[in-house]
């Protein structure tokens, strides 16, 4: 077999917070399993990290068990792989599209955000992976007796679906980029409230847009009785976190797709205009401390790990920058809006695309190997051992982020998809909009129903 040079790059498995699932199915039999993999060179590169199965030193058991499996599949099926970073952040794009269009992709498989890939999408520099003849992504099986599939996240198949076909896919679940509320412990004691109150309230179902106010006038407080405010409960920033936030837990979306998949303007449903007029509430009920005056952009997360804020709207990686905070904290979903009986929160997953240039037969071979790499070697809950160490108490990773791993609340930003198109534009206006909120969509939109028509019209 004429040696194939396959550059593929992944997502490290910890990073993602990936989880496996049970399965004790066999590999159907009528799934076609490429001849050999043998004289196949991998190299699995992405922007951030390296791994070799030659050099690599397991922290833990955990990892000394995916090490001993990458070892035994590379072995008895003669093939190599390894993860490279092969480029920065900013390059990775412009890599994928140039090399791709070349002829002489600088990847097997690239990993990308979903924006980079709906822009390979687009223009047809991606294989559609789901005509694989060797893994049904939908349907994910063992590869041999006593393992487990590869956890290939159902909702990828489904954002990066066009005309039947799927050109994306990702392992496990994204932890880090979920719309949170932090909250700071010492801060509701001394307003008079449980400093555990939204991990109560959000496991009894109760944590809703309206007790979500009432805690917020609570905490906002003039603790000297000087007639200046000293706490406040949110600061009014970041803008734009803050409106996905108050969106996704609505249930609403700026850009949804219709039955035929095609991507439409969504501001204008009912459940957008509400959660505009909610956010723009939160600033009006004078609960959100303003910005200083010659303040740095990200003045807001210091006034929460200073202890002036008794909560923050971000995503969940923020966990990371909490580490010296003084005071306890805790993390939360954003609460459950008006048209919403669940906690819905918006979510974005780093995907990989394999360029077009591949044969069948090529993509074949890869996807098996793929196959092979992700089946995981860990128990169901293993991903919580490695996640306890990031927060001051348990409830955030037994509650909170049980709750984020669950892909049925997931709402797709998909308006990362349509280049051009702003949030910011409503996001930062609205702070200082009098008349009516309904005005703040229609001023862009003429320009975002374009922009999307651009899209559609390069996918369909």
């Amino acid at each position: 077999m004429k040696k194939l040079k396959l550059i593929v790059f992944i997502i490290l498995l910890r990073m993602i917070g990936a989880s496996v699932i049970p399965c004790t199915h066999i590999m159907a039999q009528s799934a076609r399993v490429p001849e050999s993999l043998r004289g196949t060179e991998i190299v699995i590169g992405n922007w951030f990290y390296d791994y070799d199965t030659n050099t690599f030193q397991p922290r833990d058991e955990s990892e000394k068990r995916v090490l001993d499996w990458r070892i035994k599949i590379q072995r008895e099926n003669g093939f190599t792989m390894r993860e490279r970073n092969i480029a920065n952040w900013n390059e990775m794009l412009r890599l994928a599209d140039t090399s791709i269009r070349s002829g002489t992709p600088a990847a097997t498989v690239f990993l990308l955000q979903g924006n980079w890939a709906m822009s390979l999408i687009t223009q047809g520099l991606a294989y559609p992976v789901s005509e694989s003849k060797v893994v049904n992504l939908r349907n994910p099986r063992p590869v041999e007796r006593g393992q487990k599939p590869p956890e290939w996240n159902p909702l990828t198949n489904d954002i990066y679906n066009f005309g039947g076909k799927s050109y994306a896919f990702s392992v496990g679940v994204n932890l880090y980029n979920a719309q949170v509320v932090f909250f700071n412990k010492r801060l509701f004691r001394e307003a008079g409230l449980d400093p555990n109150l939204p991990y109560d309230m959000q496991k009894n179902g109760t944590w809703t847009w309206g007790n979500f106010i009432d805690i917020c006038r609570k905490l906002t407080r003039d603790t000297n009785n000087d007639g200046i405010i000293d706490t406040y409960a949110l600061p009014a920033d970041l803008s734009t976190d803050i409106l996905d936030a108050v969106v996704s837990s609505n249930g609403a979306q700026y850009v949804r797709r219709d039955a035929r998949g095609r991507f439409v303007n969504a501001t204008g449903r009912p459940e957008f205009l509400e959660a505009l007029l909610f956010t723009i509430r939160l600033k009006n009920e004078n609960i959100m401390k303003p910005k200083p005056e010659r303040s740095d952009w990200n003045w807001y997360k210091a006034e929460f790990t200073g202890g002036n804020v008794a909560m923050l709207i971000d995503e969940s990686y923020v966990w990371n920058e909490l580490r010296n905070m003084r005071d306890d904290w805790g993390m939360v979903l954003f609460p459950k809006g008006s048209r919403s009986r669940t906690y819905r929160v918006f979510t974005r997953e780093n995907v990989m695309v394999i360029p077009s240039t591949f044969s069948p037969a090529d993509v074949d071979r890869i996807m098996y190997a793929l196959t092979l790499w992700y089946t995981p070697q860990t128990n169901p809950n293993d991903w919580k051992s490695g996640m306890y160490d990031h927060f001051r108490d348990s409830r955030a990773v037994d509650e909170t982020l049980e709750l984020i791993r669950d892909t049925r609340l997931h709402i797709h930003r998909n308006y990362t998809f349509i280049p051009g198109m702003n949030r910011g534009h409503i996001a930062w206006e609205m702070w200082h909009h009098e008349g009516d909120p309904a005005q703040l969509i229609e001023r862009v939109a003429e320009n975002w129903n374009s922009l999307i028509t651009d899209v559609n019209d390069a996918l369909f």
